[in-house]
């Protein structure tokens, strides 16, 4: 690949977003990559969302284009994401959040990363990801790794559907895969056959997995480019988090049962889910019964699960707060 100038498309999608869309939307047009279109989806805003879009585009005087697709019905994520691929016309893709700014010259870099991975696997079948700095409501601020870091060897394939869906720790196999810092070509996207639109949630992380299944490359920025809010949604409570932890197991078990880890799995999704909601005694008594039926396997999954556990410590306190503040 060489890095002439294609086309980027900066794509973002929009829901009841009125009050961060016209940050997100600055942030995507303001990357310093000369060939830039921005294309922005609202999935059927019931606030100002959709208002805020178009007087944005209007007060738009400069480069680069931007457009704006309109869903009458709210489709979810996965849905949005595939008609904003079908409708780029960027030879890449770089997805943006809707309540997030990315630094000005994040497409620069991760075209450069992108070109490093394609070049290490010898094909193009290959995403960029950037660190982020995730900033939560309470005001603590969280440095996220990103998968394939700059300092190691560029994870492809097995390992990284191993991390992914068993937690197996591998070189510069830690991180996560979050689609607002990801960067890609659209025929990898296509040839994949997009996102999956029947899971709600945990799309991006099914994409990740296709991808390695099929022997993509993940390359990761080591710089935190993309500034992401941590905000509240439905989509976010505990229970919709489990629901889609639950069908990603489910849609991948087929891997999990060649690998020897179904029937663990079908244990540690309910142990995971009461880890959340903070129920120990319930907890201590799942690891127990898990313990003596996978001994192995559960000292395997518990290391393994050490070098992300800051982040879920955080998570769960965002969750716990959250779901305190929505109750009744």
């Amino acid at each position: 690949m060489t890095l002439s100038t294609p086309m980027v498309t900066a794509a973002i999608c929009s829901f009841n977003a009125a009050q961060t869309i016209t940050s997100a939307l600055s942030s995507a047009a303001s990357q310093d990559w000369p060939a830039l279109e921005v294309l922005v989806i609202d999935d059927a805003s019931t606030d100002d969302t959709l208002s805020a879009i178009e007087e944005f585009i209007q007060n738009n005087k400069k480069n680069p284009p931007i457009r704006v697709l309109q869903n009458q019905e709210n489709l979810g994520v996965a849905s949005c994401r595939n008609r904003l691929i079908d409708a780029a016309n960027g030879e890449f893709i770089a997805f943006f959040d809707d309540d997030d700014i990315s630094q000005p010259q994040r497409i620069s870099i991760q075209m450069a990363r992108l070109a490093e991975a394609e070049a290490f696997i010898g094909k193009d079948l290959a995403i960029c990801h950037s660190a982020r700095q995730q900033i939560y409501p309470n005001g603590v601020i969280h440095y996220e790794q990103t998968m394939g870091g700059q300092t190691g060897e560029i994870p492809s394939g097995d390992a990284v559907v191993e991390r992914i869906l068993l937690g197996r720790v591998t070189p510069n196999v830690i991180g996560s895969c979050a689609t607002c810092s990801q960067l890609g070509r659209k025929t990898v996207y296509q040839r994949l056959g997009c996102f999956d639109e029947k899971l709600r949630r945990a799309e991006d992380t099914d994409f990740a997995i296709r991808l390695a299944l099929a022997g993509g490359a993940f390359a990761g920025v080591d710089e935190a480019l993309v500034q992401q809010l941590i905000t509240p949604g439905t989509e976010k409570r505990l229970e919709a988090e489990h629901e889609a932890y639950v069908a990603l197991l489910h849609k991948h078990r087929e891997f999990l049962a060649l690998h020897g880890w179904l029937g663990f799995f079908e244990l540690w999704q309910d142990a995971r889910l009461l880890h959340l909601k903070g129920q120990k005694a319930a907890l201590l008594r799942k690891l127990a019964l898990i313990g003596i039926r996978y001994p192995l396997k559960t000292v395997q999954k518990l290391l393994w699960s050490l070098p992300a556990s800051k982040t879920r410590r955080q998570q769960k306190r965002w969750h716990n707060a959250h779901n305190i503040a929505e109750s009744p």
